[in-house]
């Protein structure tokens, strides 16, 4: 069985090729998009939205004068992108719809089983209403269909409405159209997904086959990753750790997989073997040019990962009480190189305004060079065009500097 040894160095200059997280940018423009979705599988989708959704962080980084109406026509438009379940509320490529039938099918329980916990059942028996409204109506919004009950004890979905709907989309009934903002509106699958796609059947014909699909496509959600317990193998069957080590073993006597193993951490880390020619890649120099990263980049997925390969600790304080922050609600990290140097937290922006930086914290501040500041600069001036702002504002780069 190959075996491929790294330092640390080299698995981080790994995980920022293979990322895409490099200059110059690998993927280009539109059709960058969708090459780069499909090969870390999917990209987690949250809807806050302080300097843009996490979405659309994730592709700025990646996609050379990337806007969002880009994505917005890949999913809505070309439908070559879909909504849907996977790590977590992700995207992923519409091709993989029939694939993920095992997990739709997990949902179901799982929500039934939470709708219940939360006295709400009720929900599930409007199924076949609303999917009449539908077909009869077209598409709408949760809003838009009366199940004559206005709230829900408290919690989640405040109609019984939203919460049916919410059930449909995720067990496969309904897909979205499109989004206003933040709100999905629902049309039934069949005229979500592309024919080819909506008459394809799951094409594994045993559990197993599918574990080993779904466990090696994980592993390529990053690019290199460990079998220890972790944010990476978050979501349903890849976090039972037993069935986990009995596929990455059985992937890698099959030679899907590589082991690989990092100076100076004492875990076990696997590489798709399709993916193994990035490492001669990675070797070679690439621009030093500074990125920000999205609160949930695929890169960011494992924080204890994050901590022993770049020495950078990181949490995404949004849900965490004001009073037991340590740095900010919505901070996004800096990478340079790759090193990830700093973190920002900006102010809400919309429209053509001035962007703000609240606060800048160095993580190591005799390294830096006037070099680096002019990088971090141009960044922002970067950052600024997919925002539509006018630039920084002018106190912003006193905080930036620290004065």
């Amino acid at each position: 069985m190959e075996k491929i040894y790294l330092s640390k160095e080299q698995l981080r200059k790994f995980l920022i090729v293979y990322q895409g997280l490099h200059y110059p940018k690998q993927f280009k423009s539109y059709t960058g998009i969708k090459e780069f979705v499909k090969r870390v599988g999917c990209l987690q989708y949250d809807p806050l939205n302080v300097v843009g959704r996490n979405i659309d962080l994730i592709l700025q980084s990646r996609i050379e004068n990337y806007k969002p109406n880009m994505l917005e026509k890949l999913m809505y438009g070309d439908r070559e992108l879909i909504d849907g379940w996977d790590k977590m509320m992700s995207i992923y490529c519409t091709e993989d719809w029939a694939y993920f039938e095992r997990i739709r099918n997990r949902r179901k329980s799982e929500l039934e089983e939470l709708l219940k916990r939360r006295n709400s059942s009720e929900a599930i028996t409007y199924v076949d209403i609303v999917k009449k409204y539908i077909s009869e109506n077209g598409a709408c919004l949760p809003s838009k269909i009366d199940l004559g009950e206005t709230k829900l004890c408290g919690w989640g979905h405040g109609k019984f409405s939203s919460a049916t709907m919410d059930y449909m989309f995720n067990i496969g009934i309904l897909g979205v159209k499109e989004k206003k903002n933040v709100q999905r509106v629902y049309d039934l699958i069949e005229n979500v997904l592309p024919k080819e796609v909506f008459q394809m059947k799951d094409p594994f014909d045993n559990d197993r086959s599918f574990y080993k699909w779904y466990f090696k496509r994980r592993i390529g959600s990053i690019g290199i990753y460990w079998d220890r317990n972790g944010g990476g193998w978050l979501g349903h069957f890849v976090s039972e750790k037993k069935l986990r080590n009995e596929i990455l073993q059985e992937l890698c006597d099959e030679g899907e997989l590589l082991r690989v193993y990092v100076e100076g951490v004492h875990e076990n880390f696997y590489i798709r073997t399709e993916d193994s020619h990035i490492l001669a890649e990675a070797e070679q120099n690439f621009h030093k040019k500074v990125t920000f990263l999205a609160p949930l980049d695929n890169l960011l997925w494992d924080r204890k990962l994050v901590k022993d390969i770049f020495n950078f600790e990181y949490s995404w304080e949004v849900y965490v009480p004001v009073s037991k922050r340590k740095y900010g609600y919505y901070v996004l990290p800096v990478l340079y190189g790759d090193k990830i140097i700093a973190r920002f937290e900006p102010e809400i922006h919309r429209g053509d305004a001035p962007l703000v930086i609240k606060n800048w914290w160095w993580e190591d501040r005799n390294a830096v060079t006037d070099e680096v500041i002019n990088e971090v600069y141009d960044c922002f001036a970067r950052f600024c065009t997919f925002l539509k702002s006018s630039g920084l504002s002018d106190e912003s780069y006193k905080v930036i500097l620290g004065k």
